[in-house]
């Protein structure tokens, strides 16, 4: 019995020591989890006749669509319908979906109503009531709907539909004709939504592989959104707890999307490295994994997925600067653009300077418009994993052959119209000379790049000149986000801007006496925003800062001169004041870059207005009675004429002129 005893125990204690030795399960193996069968919200988005239904939580707007019901109605009206084609297959359980849609009340006190909701999932219709004739609605609020749904399966390709009617509407103490009930969604503010518990997706964390220092962790994301789920929903990647900062590579996959980040391994790194994944589509919808890689610093193995044979995604929102400095020269402006991105633009580009004469590209792809440049590149550094000073050179020789090519590329290629940057058709650019700055590394990153392009063209007076404007593509996808726009425009002292024309931009305008200088910066600009600015150059040097100012001082020198001269015998205060303050307003308008006839008309009505101010100026003569009616008896000096005023009522008196010191009697 004593030896069973011992030999379970031994059996025990090697049985415990060999799982301490065992790697964890996860080394090795795909760690799959979650989201089969996932609780989320499908929020109503566009029109009433052609909705959609979408759970990504980015695709709100900032003002909400509603539909209005007028009149107390018996009947049934329908307030809309909202669909969408599903793209995952699997089963969904017994349970109940609650559908919210906001509501304003405007014109009455009160309402009451019932409501009605079906729900189509495919080939099954679910229908949810909402009976409140007893019940007094106010204001504002939700309504809110339960729909019952029992088991079922959807298929790939089936349709959600939803649709939602009332009847019997009654307002009470309704007012004018504006009476009647909005129902609301597509915002923020007003996230109508119905919540459902679906097949939504599946999240599957592959092996990590490393290449030199660096390691990555590619994540697939498997849905019917495709590329979609990912760039529309938020998400982040944390090593060892620390959240990795850099872009991750995007690549689409038949299946879905797969993400990689790359994280630098420090030297102290542990073997052993946690990997922690987040997905958000939605608030309060946080799907989260994790797992634990084992790697070597310096090893390349691993899976080399991380490089994607296709092109990777451009979506998903790089961060964008345009800085720009011009000098206008009167016929003539000189640009230098500077274009700075990150990102998955980033990735795109390094991917495809890295595959020019790539043949198995589609075909309508930019990058198979550079082809012909092959030749220039050598064998060994095509599809190495990196950019090449031949596969850069290919770009910028293929950017200047071509002003056609030049603004192809940054339409189809960046979705940026380049004519709304420079504000001229590239057809019509002077020599044009471009850099490509791939930053801190050559490799397949998103680190940022930089584009310069130098360029000259000609402009002609007294002709609108555009000076920028919205120049983001319109796309289905949101390619960039955190746009900033830095840009500066001087002038000589002989040449003005003319006249400032802004939509929706703000801008800065200072005009000195050798240069005029426009600014315009905004951090903050919406890809879908649109903004423009231009000017009118003026067709004289009359209105360029230095002949400006020089006639503007000219004309107050004039003003001043004249003043001068009408006032010998009058007071001067009232013409001087006029001059000076008029002057002084001229000059701050001046500087502030107000248009230029405003300046000189100003300096022109002080010229005008010292005539008459200085004609109507009381007389020297004039002034000195009223100083001997204020002041009290003067006496006039018989030897220098000056006027003494007497302040002793004492008789005889003898008083000092003020002038002369001779002694003055006074007798009476």
């Amino acid at each position: 019995m004593i030896g069973r005893e011992r030999g379970n125990a031994l059996f025990l204690s090697l049985l415990l020591i060999v799982i301490m030795l065992m790697p964890m399960g996860v080394h090795g193996q795909d760690s799959e989890e979650c989201c089969s069968q996932t609780e989320f919200d499908l929020f109503l988005l566009g029109d009433s006749d052609d909705g959609i239904i979408s759970p990504f939580y980015s695709d709100l707007e900032e003002d909400p669509t509603e539909e209005i019901v007028t009149s107390s109605i018996g009947g049934e009206v329908k307030i809309g319908t909202w669909e969408v084609t599903w793209r995952s297959e699997g089963e969904y359980l017994d349970g109940t979906w609650d559908f919210v849609i906001p509501y304003e009340l405007q014109g009455a006190v009160s309402f009451t109503l019932n409501a009605t909701l079906e729900v189509k999932v495919g080939g099954n219709t679910y229908q949810g009531t909402l009976g409140m004739p007893d019940v007094l609605l106010t204001g504002q609020g939700e309504l809110q709907i339960p729909v019952n749904v029992i088991q079922g399966t959807i298929a790939e390709g089936d349709v959600i539909q939803i649709t939602l009617n009332v009847q019997n509407l009654v307002f009470t103490n309704p007012g004018d004709d504006d009476t009647g009930v909005k129902f609301l969604w597509g915002s923020e503010d007003y996230n109508a939504h119905i919540t459902v518990k679906l097949p939504l997706l599946e999240i599957i964390m592959k092996d990590a592989s490393v290449l030199g220092n660096l390691a990555y962790f590619p994540v697939l994301i498997k849905s019917g959104f495709e590329d979609r789920m990912w760039s529309g929903s938020e998400g982040n990647a944390k090593v060892q707890n620390i959240e990795i900062s850099e872009s991750p590579i995007s690549i689409t996959k038949e299946e879905g999307v797969e993400v990689t980040f790359v994280w630098e391994i420090p030297d102290s790194s542990d073997e052993f490295i946690r990997f922690d994944f987040a997905l958000i589509p939605q608030p309060g919808l946080i799907l989260e994994l994790n797992k634990t890689h084992e790697i070597t610093i310096g090893d390349d193995d691993g899976p080399n997925d991380w490089y994607p044979e296709n092109e990777p995604l451009r979506s998903g929102g790089s961060a964008l600067k345009i800085n720009t400095d011009a000098t206008f020269k009167g016929n003539l402006v000189e640009r230098q653009l500077s274009i700075e991105f990150d990102g998955s633009m980033s990735q795109w580009i390094r991917w495809g300077l890295d595959n020019i004469g790539n043949n198995t590209l589609d075909s309508n792809s930019v990058w198979k418009n550079l082809n012909q440049y092959s030749d220039s590149i050598k064998t060994s550094e095509k599809h190495n994993g990196k950019v090449d000073d031949s596969e850069i050179l290919a770009l910028q020789n293929y950017l200047i052959g071509s002003k056609s090519d030049l603004k192809s590329f940054f339409a189809n290629g960046l979705y940026l119209e380049l004519e709304s940057i420079i504000g001229i058709d590239p057809q019509e650019l002077g020599p044009i000379k471009i850099d490509i700055n791939l930053g801190k590394t050559r490799a397949f990153s998103s680190e940022e790049i930089i584009i310069t392009i130098e360029s000259s063209y000609k402009v002609q007076d007294g002709q609108r000149q555009l000076l920028i404007e919205s120049f983001v593509r319109p796309s289905s996808e949101k390619y960039w986000n955190d746009i900033s726009l830095d840009l500066n425009m001087k002038t000589n002292m002989l040449t003005g801007l003319g006249e400032i024309y802004a939509d929706e931009m703000d801008y800065e305008l200072r005009r000195w006496i050798i240069m005029e200088v426009i600014s315009v910066e905004n951090s903050d600009i919406d890809s879908e925003e649109e903004f423009r600015i231009e000017f009118t150059p003026p067709d004289t040097f009359f209105f360029s800062p230095l002949v400006s100012a020089m006639m503007s001082v000219l004309a107050l020198s004039i003003s001043l001169m004249i003043g001068m001269a009408l006032t010998k015998k009058r007071a001067r205060v009232p013409t001087m004041v006029t001059i000076l303050v008029l002057g002084s307003l001229a000059f701050t308008i001046y500087w502030m870059g107000l248009p230029m006839q405003i300046v000189l008309g100003i300096v022109a009505t002080s010229i005008l207005l010292v005539f008459p101010i200085s004609l109507v100026s009381p007389t020297s003569g004039t002034i000195e009675k009223i100083s001997k009616k204020i002041g009290g008896p003067h006496v006039k000096c018989p030897s220098c004429g000056k006027s003494n005023q007497v302040q002793s009522n004492v008789r005889p008196l003898r008083i000092p002129c003020t002038n002369c010191n001779s002694i003055l009697r006074i007798e009476a």
